[in-house]
């Protein structure tokens, strides 16, 4: 049968307004109006300037790890940059990258190569953090925990001298960067291995698990911690406490006697630990980060431009 004109005319008029309604209804889901899928329709994924992406292996467990590079680090060739590493990739890295990025271009603050450190690929994220961050077996849980002494091995002897052999690093200046059951694991490793890093940035830390066996060790062992050269920031939403805490926690009194303990080893007391705590104002536990980032940051590598 012979295909008449008019009715390829038609056939096609009606594809084009499918394709136009699909278009509009993809915009629409899209949040943007329908006059804007030209636009939409040519959009292009937007990625953090200068970051690359490896996945690094522990065993048989694959991690995520994103890499920011510094401004000027390919037009200054000869310079060693300080690190900063953090967990929870995605989230650390676009607010770490995002509030740093004035400062650090304008070299109102050091400029620094930034490691965000994701979880196990391709688990979810909170059965990884959980297991990895938390430095005890805690029964309770119904995920696993109490695997943060693997982690850190990972951290230390994977994920550090794959960054000191490929980019120009001054380990002197190694920064540690954690928020929450992240903050939890900087403060393990401050106890367990406090040379590991310099500057420590710990927002918010989770000293609540595991009925406070962290920081019970703390209390225990940190006096008899030999001289400890370190920078160590604390970060506190003002909120975090009861009754805006899940279960009630006391994490801003945690942090207080956390600071107190750290304050009362020798080492603070001759200024070669030295420390700050930040309580920040009408914070709570979800707000308090970005604020912690920023200051602890700023204290570390702020330049002294007078």
């Amino acid at each position: 049968m012979k295909t008449t004109p008019w009715l390829i005319g038609a056939i096609i008029c009606c594809w084009l307004s499918l394709a136009s309604e699909s278009a509009n209804n993809d915009a629409l889901r899209a949040g943007l109006p329908s006059n804007a899928v030209d636009v939409h329709s040519t959009a292009a994924v937007v990625t953090i300037p200068r970051t690359r992406q490896f996945v690094l292996n522990d065993g048989d467990r694959h991690y995520q790890v994103m890499i920011k590079l510094p401004k000027d680090y390919r037009n200054n060739r000869t310079h060693h940059y300080p690190v900063v590493y953090m967990t929870d990739s995605m989230y650390s890295l676009q607010v770490v990258s995002g509030a740093t990025r004035f400062p650090m271009n304008s070299n109102m603050m050091q400029q620094a190569i930034l490691v965000a450190i994701g979880y196990q690929r391709p688990s979810k994220g909170s059965a990884s953090r959980i297991r990895d961050y938390t430095p005890s077996h805690d029964a309770s849980w119904k995920l696993p925990t109490g695997e943060a002494k693997r982690h850190v091995a990972f951290i230390s002897q994977v994920v550090m001298p794959f960054i000191e052999k490929n980019y120009r690093v001054d380990t002197q200046q190694n920064t540690f960067v954690g928020n929450s059951l992240g903050g939890l694991l900087g403060a393990h490793i401050l106890l367990e291995q406090p040379t590991l890093f310099a500057y420590y940035v710990l927002g918010s830390p989770s000293l609540w698990f595991d009925n406070k066996q962290l920081l019970q060790q703390f209390a225990q062992r940190f006096s008899q911690t030999p001289a400890i050269s370190a920078e160590v920031f604390i970060g506190i939403g003002e909120l975090e406490k009861p009754p805006y805490t899940h279960d009630g926690h006391q994490m801003v009194a945690d942090a207080e006697a956390f600071y107190q303990i750290l304050q009362s080893h020798p080492s603070a007391q001759t200024g070669t630990l030295q420390l700050k705590l930040l309580v920040i104002p009408e914070a709570d536990h979800s707000m308090a980060f970005p604020t912690t980032a920023i200051h602890g940051l700023t204290w570390l590598f702020k330049r002294n431009l007078s």
